[in-house]
């Protein structure tokens, strides 16, 4: 799934002495993600213009995309009893079948992981009398070889049977040092030219920059995509795309401003 967005720069151009304020909003197509990389980060500079200085304070959006190449499939396993020893038992007994077939496909152990385990009463009739128990047993499997993904799929449906409920799966890149990277200086190239175009719109040109920010504080969000219904696989082999990874970053940058015509 490839997603792209519009970058967005929100500035407030404040001139000081002057009791002007201008507020501007623009929005333009994302900067080149493709240009040398900016460092792993960015923390804010020193201020270096005077304290009374006029200055204009922008905020710059870039992204970066790249083909993912790790993949987390949530497995779950769930049974139904009148009894939860009952319910456990059978679980286990499906739960266990999976793993081994995974461990068949050749999964090493470490990216085989628990990652749930539940046991509780269903209730039913307008009086809620427990009448089953309900167990859920959840793998997360990591994956490197993303066209076995629909495969792992496969094998787990047909090794649970339809006691199998596939919760999501997400894409993710592995290391995304370099790519988060493309996108901060992406960041930082639109910051700069949405700031030179409102520092000529008021007839200055751009002087010292006095400080520049990093927002990018979250990771990247994965692309995720929920099942969550019980069944067998039907299909020879189920498809999964993986798209395409993007990664977003936010800067802040403060730049003084100067008397004089804008450089051309």
């Amino acid at each position: 799934m490839t997603t792209r967005t519009c970058a967005a720069v929100l500035g407030s151009l404040l001139l000081a002495g002057t009791g002007l304020a201008v507020g501007s909003a623009i929005v333009g197509p994302a900067a080149d993600a493709a240009a040398a990389p900016a460092s792993a980060s960015l923390a804010a500079t020193a201020n270096i213009c005077p304290t009374n200085a006029s200055t204009v304070t922008v905020q710059g959006y870039g992204s970066a995309e790249a083909k993912p190449d790790e993949l987390t499939i949530s497995l779950g396993v769930q049974t139904q009893a009148s009894t939860a020893a009952a319910a456990l038992s059978s679980n286990s007994v499906k739960a266990n079948a999976l793993i081994s077939k995974l461990e068949a496909d050749g999964l090493p152990e470490q990216d085989l992981q628990t990652s749930g385990l539940t046991v509780q009463p269903v209730y039913t009739g307008p009086k809620q009398l427990i009448t089953s128990y309900q167990v859920m047993n959840t793998v997360t499997v990591t994956l490197y070889d993303l066209a076995e993904a629909g495969k792992i799929i496969d094998d787990a449906a047909n090794a649970a049977g339809n006691a199998i409920v596939v919760n999501d799966i997400a894409f993710s890149v592995k290391d995304d040092t370099a790519l988060l990277g493309q996108a901060r200086a992406a960041a930082v190239r639109q910051a700069m030219g949405q700031a030179q175009l409102m520092a000529a719109a008021a007839g200055l040109s751009l002087g010292h920059l006095c400080s520049l920010v990093d927002n990018s504080s979250q990771p990247p969000s994965p692309v995720t995509f929920a099942s969550g219904v019980p069944g067998k696989a039907t299909a020879p082999s189920t498809p999964v795309q993986p798209g395409e990874e993007q990664v977003t970053a936010n800067v802040t940058a403060v730049y003084e401003l100067v008397a004089g015509s804008p450089a051309t």
